[in-house]
């Protein structure tokens, strides 16, 4: 059981005047990590034992563990004695490139930062790859990382809208080749617009708490000047929002492709049909004058009818050759 709980805890101590390395959680007494230090615990399961643990070791008391375990339906935040919770709703990409909620709790104290999620995040992994060796988060306060994670967070959208957007060109390019089905094109169109409406309706109840963190009553209990990170904060934010109405136009651009796509074809269609209703009208208007009760020499001819047939089929080469020189057909 203690190897279960130990390799679903993973902490990371950041020591500016001396070396980054992954510790123990039971090796690090809490009360000795100093402002050159920041300790980073992940735990990779909503687990009722392992919240309790890693809470007994960093002497949190009240820790809400139902309403973490429980998770989140919509970003919130709330102030202890000692640490203050909040949770956010990430996002990651099925394999699939529909967008998955994901939800991540925080505990954030003096010189740490508890993030609680079920398995790895990806961005937090990217993150402890690119920054290896001697970093200095060691010298950033619990507030200042975690304004760095919550970046790192509004980035994920960004990453999905790209990833949304990708598929929006892919499905211009077939639209343009004429390479797609009405249903096909419908069914992706439905299911573009339902990935853009996710990352609309996730992202924006952030709002509230991102501006908690710019509050006075916030401020003042941060332990460095903040302030401007979480402004930083607030514009990526922002511009996030900004992207993702910017994307449902894009959506809604490919259904007016589509649409006018559609029209073109249908025009063409229609000057073809067109072309191809005065032709055979026009052989017969020559079949029904040939076919009066009026008696001429050209009937007793016994090459009549293949003459007939000839013109017809010559008349019909020639006003095909004309018709697409003049891009009629």
């Amino acid at each position: 059981m203690d190897r279960i709980i130990n390799a679903n805890i993973r902490a990371y101590l950041y020591d500016s005047s001396g070396a980054d390395e992954s510790v123990e959680l039971d090796d690090i007494e809490v009360s000795e990590i100093d402002a050159s230090k920041l300790l980073w615990v992940t735990v990779l399961q909503r687990d009722a034992k392992l919240i309790k643990r890693v809470a007994d070791r960093l002497h949190l008391e009240h820790v809400p563990i139902r309403t973490i375990i429980d998770g989140p339906s919509h970003p919130t935040h709330a102030r202890f004695d000692d640490f203050f919770h909040f949770s956010i709703n990430s996002v990651m990409m099925h394999t699939d490139n529909s967008p998955l909620k994901y939800p991540i709790d925080f505990l954030v104290g003096k010189n740490f930062v508890v993030t609680i999620h079920d398995d790895e995040v990806d961005y937090f992994v990217s993150l402890r790859n690119r920054e290896k060796g001697e970093t200095m988060f060691g010298e950033l306060s619990s507030e200042s990382f975690v304004a760095t994670l919550l970046d790192l967070h509004v980035v994920s959208y960004f990453n999905a809208l790209a990833a949304i957007e990708r598929q929006v060109d892919k499905l211009d390019s077939r639209v343009l080749k004429k390479d797609l089905e009405t249903d096909e094109f419908i069914t992706q169109m439905v299911t573009l617009r339902r990935g853009v409406s996710k990352l609309r309706r996730w992202l924006i109840p952030h709002r509230e708490l991102i501006y908690s963190f710019l509050r006075a009553d916030f401020q003042q209990i941060a332990e460095a000047d903040t302030r401007e990170l979480y402004k930083t904060l607030e514009a990526h934010f922002e511009s996030a929002v900004d992207a993702i109405d910017g994307s449902r136009d894009a959506v809604l651009g490919a259904f007016d492709l589509y649409a006018t796509k559609s029209s073109q074809l249908t025009n063409i269609f229609i000057q073809r049909l067109t072309f191809l209703t005065l032709v055979i009208g026009a052989l017969g208007v020559v079949a029904g004058i040939l076919g009066t009760n009026f008696k001429v020499d050209f009937f007793d001819s016994p090459h009549g009818f293949w003459i007939t047939i000839g013109g017809m089929i010559v008349f019909t080469i020639v006003a095909t050759l004309y018709a697409r020189r003049r891009r009629w057909i």
